[in-house]
């Protein structure tokens, strides 16, 4: 046996300074390092810059020089707009003492259990520091846990028995950062994203690194591109939710099985070979969450990916899809996914009610004029080229309720629609909207029935390509006959208590062509009025009316009209007070007119007037009897034929510079109606006779002597521009 060892006591006396003096080092060490891990002092060294890195411990203690243990471990680093939280109920940590003094704090294993993870985006940046090779280098190695408890990445969030090995090396203040080969596992994990509960009974196994770079060579998301990763994914899915009938729809889960198997390699960016994911997920979608069945989302790699979608139509759901779309390439754009539509090609065909059908008219106009409202199927077969639909491609919705509000006035009704992608350069989008039955109101009083109509026609036509489809969009709109059950309903587009129209019956056809933003370029209508009765300046009058508009827009953004064109016909009318049983009638013909729909709105015209006779115009200024005898030849005269220049703004009628003459006849006027008030001139002469007349409300001075130079010195009621040419 050999020897026990000899008492410190019975060493030579320099190995006993040496041991009481490394017994004294280890002592310092042992109430120094303790001292400084558990007093604020830790705290001061760790947190210099709490902005960017805060780290608090619980208990600590350190037995070894190198050597620390410390409970309830937090630590928060936020880089430019991202934020990450670790916690940790334990960790056990090995520092290297060598490096130090190569200004490197390397740690060879840091073992932790209880382990949680956080990395989100915020809005809040604090700029990372400009690249250097200067700072100090943090080495780990090995960060272990076999107690993974959460990890959370943004919305994304799962909750299971994880392990995993993390290793990195960085450089502080701007220098070169690399992560080493890494691993994770999660067992029996649940998957959440915002709350929604996507997956259950999860089993992940991930392997990830990237190469030592700046990081101005690869900024936040361009990271992904120099990523080498490895993730397997085996879990059984949640079904998905949303009741698009509530107050405020939100998705949510079902809990009915489905399952999620994936395989995927990324390497600087790209998908390999043979990865695969297969994802069946239960649909409950719609007013009421109604069974839509399962959806199969497939992706396969081979030189290019190859997305499929199936959804089988199941009896009741109006739902199905089948989708086969071909991405060239394996690259996957994680700075811009939408660059994966315009390298996809294939086909989209399905069916699916919609709770609203308001998206599909948004595509083609840029404000609400036309809406789809409430539910509707969509039946859609889509060809897909380079991310662009590609011309046979369609879709119909059988139907739905349609609402156009064009030029003040709503039209409603049940349509059906078709749209279609035809050949150009570039192709072009056409959506049909047909709707068999209609009712127009107008838009600020939704209880007055302006017409009632049949076949209703709504062509919309635009570029094909859905970011240029709604910049150059042309509409064209038409019906035929519509029926007008109550003319008095037009009243509020008169303006003017001077001309009211009683009642009456009578029909309306359109023809318009409209913009993207639902304004009129140009278009025609025709309404034809029957036994009409009215009150014009004091006037009962009754009989038929036929009004053929042309309508065209001189200037979008100015908001003028060209009214050249436009006439009025007036058949069959009776003046109440009148002795005379034969019929009159009369025609304006607008030779040029303009409307300003600006404020205020303002109409201006020329018109060549034909009258079969001049009692209305006489009937305005006085009574029958108040006329000297020889007027009365006037009524006999026959057809007179006239010029007159007009202004109407609502409430408010000017005609002026109106005459018609020959050598026995000469009428001129100008008339001011002005809400209850009308005031005016007139003169007439017939052979040598000649009256004027001056007009103001109720009273009326007679111009005997010198008439028409009575007339001819009185002021105009329009300036003399006043043409009603469409500039």
């Amino acid at each position: 046996m050999s020897p026990p060892p000899a008492p410190v006591h019975h060493l030579p006396r320099r190995r006993r300074i040496a041991i009481y003096i490394l017994l004294g080092l280890y002592v310092a060490y042992l109430l120094a390092g303790n001292i400084f891990l558990n007093t604020p002092l830790f705290d001061q060294v760790t947190n210099r810059k709490p902005h960017k890195f805060v780290m608090t411990t619980g208990p600590a203690i350190t037995l070894l020089p190198g050597h620390v243990i410390a409970w309830n471990v937090h630590m928060r680093g936020h880089v430019n707009h991202t934020v990450y939280v670790l916690h940790a109920d334990r960790a056990s940590a090995r520092l290297a003492v060598l490096p130090l003094f190569q200004r490197e704090v390397r740690v060879p294993r840091l073992q932790a259990t209880g382990v949680s993870a956080e990395i989100s985006r915020v809005d809040e940046a604090i700029p990372p520091p400009p690249r250097s090779d200067e700072g100090w280098t943090l080495r780990f190695d090995a960060i272990h846990s076999d107690s993974i408890r959460s990890a959370r990445f943004g919305k994304l969030l799962i909750i299971g028995k994880g392990q995993g090995t993390v290793g990195f090396i960085k450089q502080l203040r701007g220098g070169p950062s690399e992560l080493l080969d890494s691993t994770v596992t999660f067992k029996g994990a649940d998957t959440s994203f915002d709350g929604v509960q996507l997956l259950d009974d999860m089993n992940l196994a991930a392997r990830f690194s990237y190469p030592r770079h700046y990081r101005d060579q690869a900024p936040g998301l361009a990271k992904l591109k120099i990523l080498h990763a490895q993730l397997d994914v085996d879990a059984r899915s949640q079904g998905l939710r949303m009741d698009t009938d509530a107050t405020t729809p939100k998705i949510s889960s079902a809990p009915v099985p489905g399952r999620l198997q994936l395989s995927a390699h990324l390497i600087d960016g790209q998908l390999q070979p043979g990865d695969h994911a297969l994802w069946q997920v239960p649909l409950y979608l719609g007013d009421g969450a109604p069974d839509r069945g399962v959806l199969a989302l497939q992706l396969n790699v081979a030189n290019d990916l190859r997305l499929q979608a199936r959804l089988p139509p199941k009896p009741g759901s109006g739902s199905e899809v089948d989708a086969d779309l071909h991405i060239t390439g394996r690259d996957i754009p994680f700075q811009d996914p939408a660059q994966l539509l315009e390298r996809s090609s294939g086909t989209v065909r399905g069916a699916w009610t919609f709770t609203s059908l308001n998206w599909i008219p948004a595509l083609f106009v840029r404000r609400p004029w036309l809406q789809l409202d409430g539910g509707g199927t969509l039946k859609a077969d889509l060809r897909l080229r380079n991310g662009e639909l590609s011309e046979g491609s369609t879709v119909d919705i059988p139907s739905a309720e349609a609402v156009a509000e064009v030029a003040g006035v709503r039209l409603a009704g049940t349509a059906s629609a078709h749209g279609e992608l035809k050949s150009g350069a570039p192709n072009q989008a056409l959506l049909a909207v047909r709707l068999p039955r209609f009712t127009a109101r107008p838009t600020n009083a939704r209880d007055v029935r302006l017409f009632d109509g049949r076949d209703l026609a709504l062509d919309l036509t635009g570029d094909g390509r859905l970011q240029e489809l709604r910049k150059g969009v042309r509409a064209h709109l038409s019906f035929s006959e519509a029926t007008i059950p109550d003319l008095s309903a037009y009243n509020r587009y008169l303006g003017s208590k001077q001309v009211r129209l009683l009642r009456g019956t009578g029909s309306l056809s359109g023809d318009a062509t409209l913009d993207t933003d639902g304004r009129v370029g140009h278009g025609t209508a025709r309404l034809r009025g029957r036994n009409t009765s009215a009150k014009v300046a004091g006037l009962d009058m009754g009989g038929d009316v036929d009004v053929n508009a042309t309508l065209r827009r001189g200037d979008f953004n100015q908001r003028h009209f060209d009214l050249s064109g436009t006439t009025v016909e007036l058949r069959n009318v009776q003046v109440a007070g009148t002795e005379r049983s034969t019929a009159w009638k009369g025609r304006a013909a607008f030779k040029r007119g303009r409307i300003d729909a600006q404020s205020p709105f303002q109409v201006d015209a020329t018109t060549d007037l034909t009258l079969s006779d001049a009692r209305p115009l006489l009937a305005l200024f006085a009574e029958r009897t108040d006329y000297p005898r020889w007027t009365l030849s006037l009524l006999d005269s026959g057809q007179v034929d006239a010029q007159a220049r007009l202004r109407w703004r609502p409430g408010h009628l000017v005609i002026d510079g109106l005459q018609a003459e020959n050598d026995r006849l000469s009428v001129r006027a100008r008339l001011d109606l002005l809400e209850q008030r009308k005031r005016g001139d007139l003169y007439l002469r017939w052979g040598l006779l000649g009256a004027g007349i001056e007009l103001d409300g109720d009273q009326r001075q007679w111009h005997l002597a010198k008439a028409r130079e009575w007339f001819d010195e009185r002021p105009s009621l329009l300036p003399a521009s006043t043409d009603g040419s469409s500039d």
